[in-house]
């Protein structure tokens, strides 16, 4: 079975950065949301019969203590041999409110075996900004001064999309590889009505019905990459409370449909 690499990069909700808006305006709502995975399409090249999972992830904290974010994502894949592979992708980090400092950890778990762990911290100050990895250990990358966090991301999207502005690009670090780091476009559209059915969302889904929301479509480019073609995409729709619903995870010769299930909000310590 070809195995396709399945990150926690594709499934955060990606950001922006400018100075065109006002750094961290938005503050984004502890909750816990649970998104249905399947197969939309695949090309022949994939060998991918089949796709089916679910992915939790759990936003807490606030702009002043920092942000805690841990997701997991377990998948099934079968082949068109009948091969069947489950993947288990476990991410937690830390990020300032600040958006300067960002501590890591990902395990990766094939057929419940533990594959491969990437753990690690970064902090950016006087226009450095360097990754010390603990897993694998000893080892560096360095991003450019102006990289954004994923907490950042959110924040600065929605400060964006409030602001009329529909495209901004940025380096962009999720502490899901070793190796690189992410040129990203951002394209966001108006404002209008969300096409999922809050009122059969489980939890405290039917809330966001007073919540503004856009649709967003991100690109994710490798660095120095002449040819303009993005690695993967991933669109969906982005509430101003940072809740995110709709996602459509573009590969290339893969596409995976997300949709939202269940959303519970959780208690939090206000500034």
């Amino acid at each position: 079975m070809r195995v396709i690499d399945w990150t926690a990069r594709g499934l955060l909700v990606a950001g922006i950065m400018g100075s065109a808006y006002p750094a961290f305006a938005a503050e984004l709502v502890a909750h816990r949301a649970v998104y249905e995975l399947e197969l939309s399409r695949s090309q022949s090249s994939a060998d991918l019969a089949g796709l089916r999972g679910r992915m939790v992830l759990e936003w807490a904290g606030s702009s002043c203590e920092g942000y805690t974010l841990t997701q997991r994502l377990v998948t099934e894949i079968s082949d068109s041999d009948g091969g069947r592979m489950v993947r288990d992708l476990r991410m937690s980090s830390w990020e300032s409110g600040d958006g300067d400092e960002f501590v890591f950890e990902m395990k990766r778990y094939v057929n419940n075996v533990l594959d491969e762990t990437i753990s690690g911290s970064v902090e950016r100050s006087d226009g450095t900004a360097i990754v010390h990895y603990t897993s694998p250990a000893d080892g560096e990358l360095a991003l450019p001064s102006s990289v954004v966090f994923p907490s950042e991301f959110v924040r600065d999207v929605i400060d964006a999309a409030e602001s009329g502005k529909t495209l901004v690009t940025a380096e962009v670090f999720e502490g899901a590889e070793t190796d690189k780091y992410f040129q990203v476009s951002v394209f966001t559209g108006r404002s209008s009505v969300a096409e999922t059915d809050l009122a059969k969302l489980s939890g405290d889904g039917k809330l966001l019905a007073g919540e503004a929301s856009w649709p967003v479509q991100v690109s994710y480019f490798l660095p120095n990459d002449l040819q303009g073609v993005p690695d993967y995409q991933v669109s969906y729709r982005l509430f101003s409370n940072g809740v995110s619903s709709n996602m459509k995870l573009d590969y290339g010769d893969v596409v995976i449909d997300g949709r939202l299930t269940e959303l519970t909000y959780l208690s939090s310590d206000p500034c």
